[in-house]
This record gives structure tokens, C-alpha cells and sequence, in this order.
């Protein structure tokens, strides 16, 4: 059997072409390897313009964001007094709450359902007979806060 297996090789080197199989051989895989370098060379290649797209899009979006009229507070020159303003709408359209009112303001309701008559709250109250008119209508049309 040992016989066999160095007859077999010495058959093997002593094949004429056997070097140029071999370097036929070799050569093939290079050129795998080269086609396969190639793909991921296309393929990074794809990715990175890919990506510049989406930055280039990017860019033109900030930029365009850039030439608005930007609403910044520096921007405004009347910016304090606009807020100012707002501030002031914003709690002359809030409802007032009984407890805000001044104290004589906050007893015309009271009064009113103790059986006083207007004059009376009037005087009590210390206010003109027409405020007190109108306090006590407001005080009827104002929801009962308990």
C-alpha cells in the first residue's frame, strides 16, 4: 500500500501540466478574490452616495430653514412689548375668582341674599348707589362658588 501511495504521487509530479494547473488554479482564485473586492468596492460606493444625497438634502433644508424670517426674540424689536401685552389679554380673559376681588366687592352677593336692599349695600359698602346697582346685578348673574 505504501508502494501504491509514493507511485501515485511520483505519477502526480511527473504530470507535465501539473504546473500549469497549479498556476491556473491560483490565478482563478485571484480573480475571485479581485471580482470580489470589486462588489463591496461598488457597493461602499453606493452607500457613500447614498449618504452625501441625504446630507446634501439636509443642507438645502437648513438652509432654506436659514433664509426664513426667523421669529426669534432678538428679531422683534417690540418682542417685551408684545409679551407684555399678551400677558395682560391673557388675565383680563381669565374668569376672576371671588377671593381677587376686593374685600367690599366680595360681600355685595352676601348682602344682597341677607335681604339688604341696594341703598342699604350702598351704604354699608361705602359706594355710589349705581355701582351698587350693578355689583348686585353682577352678583346675580355670577355662578355661586360654595
Amino acid at each position: 500500500m505504501k508502494d501504491t501511495l509514493h507511485v501515485w504521487i511520483d505519477k502526480l509530479f511527473s504530470f507535465a501540466q501539473l504546473e500549469l494547473l497549479i498556476v491556473s488554479v491560483l490565478i482563478g482564485m485571484f480573480a475571485i478574490a479581485l471580482l470580489r473586492i470589486q462588489y463591496q468596492i461598488r457597493f461602499e460606493r453606493q452607500r457613500r452616495e447614498e449618504s452625501d444625497r441625504q446630507l446634501l438634502n439636509a443642507l438645502q433644508r437648513i438652509t432654506h430653514l436659514e433664509d426664513l424670517p426667523t421669529l426669534a426674540v432678538q428679531s422683534s424689536p417690540h418682542f417685551e412689548q408684545d409679551l407684555n401685552h399678551a400677558e395682560l389679554k391673557n388675565r383680563l380673559q381669565a374668569p376672576a375668582s371671588l377671593g381677587n376681588a376686593p374685600g367690599k366687592y366680595r360681600h355685595v352677593a352676601s348682602l344682597a341674599d341677607q335681604g339688604m336692599a341696594v341703598e342699604q349695600i350702598a351704604e354699608v359698602l361705602n359706594i355710589s348707589l349705581p355701582e351698587a346697582n350693578q355689583l348686585v346685578s353682577l352678583a346675580r348673574l355670577a355662578p355661586r362658588h360654595n
